[in-house]
């Protein structure tokens, strides 16, 4: 989150801070970001962009605590699609990775302004690290679970596998996303099957000399 954004400590200042963000969120359905304004957001709010300001400096640090939180979730969701009890109803590898692409996928359905930003506003600078942050402990977390639930081989070869999965998840969940705010159901079908063959795929033999 931007230094520059004022987290707020008393109940009542929470509120207002929240619903900044659910504001935002809000708009950006209908708004491209080009077009929003501190003015506008804080009229929807409810709020004069006095009291706007007091915790964020401009709409920029209001969208960088968004997409912040939005990463936040991305872990959270990830402990929840992986706990035990979710792996353990899953009667192979191939069902628990739809699961977690169908998780994945449910934000972009519904999470107010995801889509929007996803495809239309620039990545913010300052959550590049917390975005590779981010992949790196779904690659792992994903990687563990194959390997202790469903027999997958623990090799450099498979953890770096579990990496590259990953970017392709992101493309497919693009794709199907793109146009269909529902997701494309072929795109979402094929997706955890491409990833499944991709992860139990027999090894590569050594390039010959």
């Amino acid at each position: 989150m931007s230094p520059l954004v004022r987290e707020p400590q008393q109940q009542r200042s929470r509120e207002k801070f929240a619903r900044i963000l659910s504001t935002t969120a809000g708009l950006l359905e209908t708004v491209p970001f080009e077009q929003l304004s501190t003015k506008q957001i804080a009229a929807e709010a409810g709020m004069s962009v006095g009291a706007l300001y007091r915790f964020f400096p401009d709409k920029e640090a209001v969208l960088e605590t968004l997409e912040h939180s939005w990463m936040e979730g991305d872990l959270r969701l990830l402990a929840a699609c992986t706990a035990p009890e979710e792996v353990a109803a899953c009667t192979s590898s191939e069902q628990f990775l739809a699961r977690v692409v169908e998780a994945y996928a449910d934000r972009f359905r519904t999470l107010p302004g995801y889509r929007h930003v996803w495809f239309h506003v620039a990545k913010v600078p300052a959550l590049a690290g917390m975005g590779d942050e981010v992949d790196r402990r779904i690659a792992e977390r994903v990687h563990e679970v194959l390997v202790e639930s469903f027999g997958l081989a623990d090799t450099a070869e498979t953890r770096r596998r579990a990496g590259l999965a990953v970017v392709l998840a992101t493309r497919m969940l693009g794709m199907a996303f793109l146009h269909d705010p529902q997701g494309d159901p072929d795109v979402l079908a094929d997706a955890p099957l491409i990833l499944d063959r991709y992860f139990f795929a027999p090894p590569r033999r050594p390039a010959a000399d």
